[in-house]
């Protein structure tokens, strides 16, 4: 009976070490399972935080980039068009009221007066518009990469630089007219048509310089 009892006790003992190791190298599994599982979260919501941080930063700079160019080329087509329709009317009013007043003082400064009144008012909606595309570009300056950063400062430079030129070539033309000063005429038409071919060779460079920035975000 004792013999029996031993060796039921064996048994029982055995199994019971057997059961607890057994229950121990489960636990193990599942402790170790649930621990990959909580490292792949982390990994996975990692990535994922990574993947919609890059997404925001891309659609951040491409919406800033593409109201850059719009406000550039709006500069472009409004000028034209202001042109048109604006100093054209403006200059062929003064050819008209200057040349038949020929020699008469008081008529001659009047035109050259309502001329500079009109060029004036023209200055200032271009100097607004100017102002709103320079600010534009300081903001996107906060976040462009550096090398498109170096294009942008160089885009104002000339921007700055064309604005500048217009804007003293609408004043000087008055007095070149008067004076049949052809040469100065064509020195200033020659220096803005310069301004308007490197301003177009920056911009190409600056397109070129975004596409690359983009595809590294």
């Amino acid at each position: 009976m004792e013999i029996i009892l031993s060796l039921i006790g064996g048994f029982l003992i055995g199994y019971l070490t057997s059961y607890f190791k057994e229950k121990g190298k489960n636990k193990a599994i599942i402790e170790d399972t649930s621990q990959i599982t909580e490292e792949k979260e982390k990994v996975t919501s990692k990535y994922g935080l990574e993947t919609t941080r890059r997404k925001i930063q891309y659609e951040t700079k491409s919406n800033a980039y593409m109201k850059y160019f719009t406000l550039l080329d709006e500069q472009s087509q409004v000028g034209n068009l202001e042109a048109q329709q604006e100093f054209l009317p403006v200059l062929t009013k003064f050819n008209t009221d200057y040349l038949c007043n020929v020699g008469d003082t008081e008529k001659e400064l009047k035109a050259a007066s309502e001329f500079s009144n009109s060029i004036q008012a023209i200055m200032m909606k271009s100097q607004e518009r100017y102002f709103k595309f320079k600010n534009e570009t300081n903001s996107l300056k906060l976040i462009a990469g550096d090398s498109v950063l170096t294009l942008l400062d160089e885009m104002d430079r000339l921007s700055q630089l064309s604005f500048d030129v217009s804007a003293q070539m609408m004043k000087d033309l008055a007095k070149q007219i008067i004076e049949k000063d052809m040469t100065s005429m064509n020195e200033q038409k020659n220096l803005i048509e310069n301004l308007a071919a490197q301003t177009l060779e920056i911009k190409e460079k600056l397109v070129t310089e975004i596409r690359r920035e983009l595809s590294e975000i």
